[in-house]
Order: structure tokens, then C-alpha cells, then sequence
């Protein structure tokens, strides 16, 4: 017993070879322990061999029978494999055996809205209400009010009341308040609406642990390294076996609508929202060259380079992408814009743009789980954009012919003519699946995900007009955080 609990504390201090040693001496002794087989099944996840994870997790579901969370990873391992059909069926079980968990019906709501079936999700939320309540209750209720018109709002409104009383931990009061705005608004409430939407914010403003305007030298350190002279050096001829192309630009600017519309074309797949670059590629220059980023670019070898874009081949093989374009769709690689060239020289760019006050309020109305001041404050959003624009303009300068803009408002009133320009930037010819994005399944795992689950419409272009004399001023409000 000991051993097994010193292996799941070096599990939890992320010391995984240690845990992975220990957790098989147990197993040695009692090849039926479902904690060690649930323990080295956890590792495999966060090494993402998730084929190694299959194998031990259904193994410790087995053998603890009464768990839900060897179940959750299962799911979770089906997914990573590309087999929501295994982790619906694992999801759907689990709910069956846990009617009274209101986890089990989050978890299983939650895969139902990834993956386009609105109803279903619910539907699970709505039966989720009368479990016993917890933290999680709060959570299902956000999603519901997300997905609901009318009088309905009401009840979750009285039932968020009775909740928040009972509620300690200060990020359920953020999402509280996100739920409860979200419901004024939809009931044409405007002014208790922002007033939840400003407590939301105020209060995920206060964990962050840094101001936006700290990142300023980073980006000006950005532009001077990535210069005139970095991208007249020759670059590596490349013979690569497929079109990478980012989606880059501020959040909340359309990205996975052109995404989901791009990717019902028979040759564009997606690797979502991939920080294969920021996580395993700039941490592998970093050590080689002993610097950071973006210093660690400075000197980059053929032999570097090849590593790289083996690390980027690997990732697309691990999210089984075999078309001819290949999308990754992190906003936030607009920053590796000058190692992404250097990587692939006829990579394709394609920034989304959205009008500031439209984009700014859909990014302080939304709950973003990460504490980044930018996500929380007009004003700090407002100094993060144009940040981010300075960059895009230099890196326009540097190689305009890998970098495509295209405006939201352009994608949603012209949305075919739109997409062909994208699709010849893509080196592809257009397919009209790509205008009935909306009936598909795939899966999508952003805030969007039940937005795109709908025909193109233009009212994201107007919506945020009921609320400008309140963004007007809080954008000037010398208290604003």
C-alpha cells in the first residue's frame, strides 16, 4: 500500500517515470490493483500514448467497478484516438450505472455538444438538474441557458439564486455570473445583464497575475528579431507531403467558423487548436540553442529544422489527418509566425479580423477558464488588439504572399465568395459542402461549439449594439481594471 501511495504522489508532482516504475512493482505483486492500472493508464494520457491508455484503463475500469473517473479518462482516450462512437458508448454506460451523479451527465452532455448533437446535451443537462447539487450543477446550468429561450430562463435564474448562497469557491461565482447574464440578456434585461457580465469579469480579473500591458516588450522584442534580415536568409527547400496552414488572429474573430467551413472540404482537415509549436517545438530550440524565445531562432540548422517539423508531422499523425491541407487553429500562432516560415517556407496564413467593439464584447461576454487579464477587461482586450495587429501588420510586411485576411463581417454576408478566396489560397478548389458546415458532426471543443451547429447568420454583427453606451464606458472609466 505504501508503494502504491508514494506512486500516485509522484503522479501528482508530474514525476511520471518514477510513478510509471512503481505503479508496475505493484502490479508485479497484484496484477488486478485497479488503482495501478488506473494510475499508469493516467500517465500514458499525459505522454499521449493514448493506444497504451486504452489498454490500461479498460483494464482498470475492470477492476474498479465503482469508479467513475478510470470511465471519464476512457472517454477521454477514445476521443484522443479519434473514436467518439467507443467514448459515446463508455459515457453513455457511465450515466446508466451513476443516474443520481450530476458529473455523469455533465461529462456526457458535454461530448454530446462537441459533437453537434444539441438536443441530446440538453436534454442530459436538464435530467443533471436533479442530481443532488454541487459545483457541476452550476456548470450544466450555464450550458442550458446557452441553449434556451423564453420563460425557461426564469427557473434557472431562482435555481442560481438558491445556489449561490451555498457557493464557496470564487470561480463558481464567475461562472454564476456569466450564467445569470447570459439569461438577462436573452429576457431583453440589459442593464442586469452587463451588471453580471462586470461582476464576472471583476472577479476573474483579480486571479490574474500579470497586466496586459507587460507582454508590450515581448511583442516589440518580437518584430525586432523577426526582422528584414531573419527572413532574407535562404530557406530550407521543403518537400513537405501536405499545405500547413494557421488560422491566426485575435480569439472570438470567427476562427472556428471558417474552420467547420473549410473542413467539409474533401482535402482540408484540422488539428484544432494545437500548441504542438508554443509546447514541444520552442522548448526543443530553447534547450538546443540555450536561449529563449525568440532568441532560440536566431541560429537554426537544417538538422534543427528537420527535428521541428518531424515534432509537427508526428502531431498531425496523432490527430490522423491524412487530407492535403492541414489546419491548425490556434489564434496564438500568430506569434510564431517567423519560426512557422522557417519550418514550412510556403505555409499558408490565414489572420481573421473582426471590427474591435463586436469583438471585444463577445470576448468579455464569454467565460474563458484561463486567468489572462485580456480576456477580462475591455480595456486590457482593447491594448491586447492592437498589440496584436502591430504584429500582424509587421509580419504582412515580411511575407505578404503566405498571409490572408479575411474580415468575420466579410465570412458572414459574402460567405461562399469568401471561402473560394480561401480556398485558392489553400491551393484548393472549392467544394459546395462547405456552405452546410452546420449539419456536420465533427467534433469542435471551443466556445463556438454550438453556434456553428447553425445556417450563417448575420446577427453576431448587431448583437452587441444593445450594450454600447456600456462598453463605451467602460472602456473610458479611469477605475477599470
Amino acid at each position: 500500500m505504501l508503494l502504491l501511495e508514494r506512486a500516485s504522489e509522484l503522479l501528482e508532482e508530474n514525476r511520471l517515470r518514477e510513478a510509471e516504475f512503481m505503479f508496475k512493482q505493484v502490479l508485479k505483486q497484484n496484477p488486478k490493483n485497479g488503482k495501478a492500472l488506473f494510475g499508469l493508464g493516467r500517465i500514458c494520457m499525459r505522454l499521449e500514448q493514448y493506444d497504451n491508455a486504452i489498454y490500461y484503463l479498460k483494464r482498470a475500469c475492470e477492476h474498479l467497478p465503482k469508479m467513475l473517473d478510470p470511465l471519464y479518462a476512457l472517454a477521454d482516450a477514445f476521443v484522443a484516438v479519434g473514436s467518439p462512437v467507443d467514448a459515446k458508448t463508455v459515457l453513455e454506460y457511465t450515466l446508466s450505472v451513476a443516474r443520481h451523479n450530476a458529473q455523469a451527465h455533465y461529462h456526457l452532455g458535454q461530448f454530446y455538444l462537441d459533437y453537434g448533437f444539441i438536443d441530446n446535451a440538453r436534454n442530459v443537462f436538464e435530467a443533471g438538474l436533479a442530481c443532488p447539487h454541487s459545483g457541476i450543477t452550476v456548470f450544466m446550468i450555464h450550458e442550458l441557458i446557452k441553449l434556451t429561450e423564453g420563460d425557461k430562463l426564469n427557473e434557472y435564474l431562482a435555481l442560481l439564486d438558491t445556489l449561490d448562497a451555498d457557493l464557496e469557491n470564487p470561480r463558481l461565482h464567475i461562472v454564476t455570473h456569466y450564467a445569470k447574464a447570459n439569461a438577462y440578456e436573452k429576457l431583453a434585461n440589459i442593464d442586469a445583464a452587463f451588471s453580471h457580465y462586470q461582476q464576472a469579469n471583476t472577479a476573474q480579473h483579480a486571479l490574474c497575475d500579470f497586466h496586459t500591458s507587460a507582454m508590450q516588450p515581448f511583442f516589440d522584442y518580437l518584430k525586432r528579431s523577426f526582422n528584414e534580415a531573419y527572413f532574407a536568409k535562404p530557406a530550407d527547400k521543403v518537400k513537405a507531403t501536405f499545405t500547413p496552414v494557421f488560422i491566426v488572429g485575435l480569439p472570438r474573430t470567427g476562427s472556428t467558423l471558417l474552420e467547420q467551413m473549410l473542413i467539409q472540404h474533401s482535402q482540408v482537415g484540422s488539428m484544432g487548436e494545437s500548441t504542438v509549436i508554443s509546447d514541444d517545438i520552442v522548448p526543443y530550440l530553447s534547450m538546443r540553442n540555450e536561449a529563449p524565445f525568440p532568441d532560440c531562432t536566431k541560429t537554426l540548422s537544417t538538422s534543427m529544422l528537420d527535428h521541428c517539423r518531424n515534432l509537427y508531422v508526428d502531431e498531425i499523425k496523432r490527430h490522423r489527418v491524412a487530407e492535403e491541407a492541414v489546419i491548425n487553429k490556434l489564434p496564438a500562432n500568430f506569434q510564431n509566425i517567423g519560426l512557422i516560415y522557417k519550418m514550412f517556407p510556403d505555409a499558408r496564413f490565414i489572420h481573421m479580423t473582426r471590427e474591435f467593439m463586436p469583438n471585444a464584447w463577445s470576448v468579455y461576454s464569454n467565460h474563458f477558464a484561463e486567468d489572462e487579464p485580456y480576456f477580462c477587461s475591455l480595456q486590457e482586450y482593447q491594448l491586447y488588439s492592437d498589440m496584436t495587429d502591430d504584429v500582424m501588420a509587421h509580419f504582412k510586411a515580411m511575407l505578404p504572399r503566405n498571409i490572408h485576411t479575411m474580415s468575420y463581417e466579410k465570412l458572414l454576408e459574402e460567405p461562399e465568395r469568401e471561402i473560394r478566396k480561401a480556398l485558392n489560397f489553400m491551393y484548393q478548389k472549392y467544394e459546395p459542402e462547405c456552405m452546410e458546415f452546420y449539419k456536420s458532426h465533427k467534433v469542435v471543443s471551443t466556445l463556438s461549439k454550438a453556434q456553428v451547429r447553425k445556417p450563417l447568420n448575420t446577427a453576431p454583427l448587431v448583437n452587441w449594439k444593445k450594450f454600447e453606451a456600456q462598453i463605451t464606458k467602460e472602456l473610458a472609466s479611469p477605475d477599470s481594471p
